[in-house]
């Protein structure tokens, strides 16, 4: 990832001293350049994604205008194509794990998080989510061809039977199966 320029990283946390400690792990990461944007409610967070574009976004679920699940439900509507990686401070593996098949790239405990661990996760959150658009679109070119191989096969039966019962009213055999 050195060869990027500049990119931006949304943080949508209320703590101030969260958002500070986030912010120093972030400058220990030199792998990559990034400018932080922090917003502090829900709803500032929603304008910037519709203002900016970023690469990622770092969520934290408990914010004073949404709490939880509902949350992240708002964010991924607004960010459908920019990874976002939860963070908590609640452990909560069943909440975690149905926001994960939901379309979250990764979810940290804010007293698990350090520099490495927030720099990995970065980094295969994005790695991840460019993979996971590129089988989306794979998937969408197969489904296209698969419906065109099959309307196709439809139309040759469909022929071979009319020009079996052409043959058979002339007297003929039929001469396709």
């Amino acid at each position: 990832m050195n060869s990027l320029p500049e990119q931006k990283i949304l943080l949508i946390e209320d703590n101030p001293g969260d958002s500070r400690l986030i912010q120093e792990m972030l400058n220990d990461i030199t792998s990559f350049k990034y400018k932080l944007v922090v917003a502090d409610t829900l709803k500032e967070g929603c304008q910037l994604i519709l203002k900016n574009e970023f690469i990622l976004i770092l969520l934290d679920l408990n914010l004073p205008d949404s709490t939880g699940k509902s949350t992240f439900d708002v964010i991924i509507q607004y960010a459908v194509h920019t990874p976002v990686v939860l963070i908590s401070g609640l452990q909560n593996v069943e909440l975690s794990l149905s926001l994960i098949k939901e379309g979250a790239q990764d979810y940290i405990i804010k007293p698990d998080l350090n520099s490495s661990l927030l720099g990995r996760t970065i980094e295969f959150a994005i790695e991840r989510k460019k993979l996971m658009t590129q089988l989306r679109a794979k998937t969408s070119e197969l489904e296209q061809l698969n419906y065109y191989y099959v309307t196709r096969e439809l139309i040759m039966n469909k022929l071979k039977n009319e020009v079996n019962e052409l043959l058979e009213r002339c007297g003929e055999r039929k001469k396709y199966s």
